[in-house]
């Protein structure tokens, strides 16, 4: 699921210059402030228009896979609710014979 995405690892007090996924000029500092990260860590995933959907601090592998695959694939376009999508995606993982435990 990672190779679908461009990754970067940011310090939110880092005061090294960034080029947003809009074009703006600003610090990595500047940026976080800008985008209210307030936990460690925080996932902000964005498409062309901008954020479309967000993690913040620890997250169980099954959720953070789910939330990469909601974005991955623009599910978030077409299910408004990561809940109903993270169901089915536990459905559909099972039906396959697949183990999902949500506490793993």
């Amino acid at each position: 699921m990672l190779p679908r995405f461009d990754i970067a690892r940011l310090t939110p007090k880092d005061d090294r210059a960034v080029t947003t996924p809009t074009g703006q000029k600003t610090t990595v500092g500047e940026w976080a402030q800008q985008l209210k990260i307030v936990y460690a860590p925080t996932w902000v995933l964005f498409d062309a228009s901008g954020e479309v959907f967000r993690v913040e601090s620890y997250t169980r592998p099954f959720h953070l896979a789910s939330a990469l695959e909601y974005v991955a694939t623009n599910a978030y376009r077409s299910e408004p609710s990561f809940q109903r999508f993270g169901q089915a995606r536990a459905e559909r993982l099972r039906a396959g014979g697949k183990n999902v435990d949500l506490w793993k």
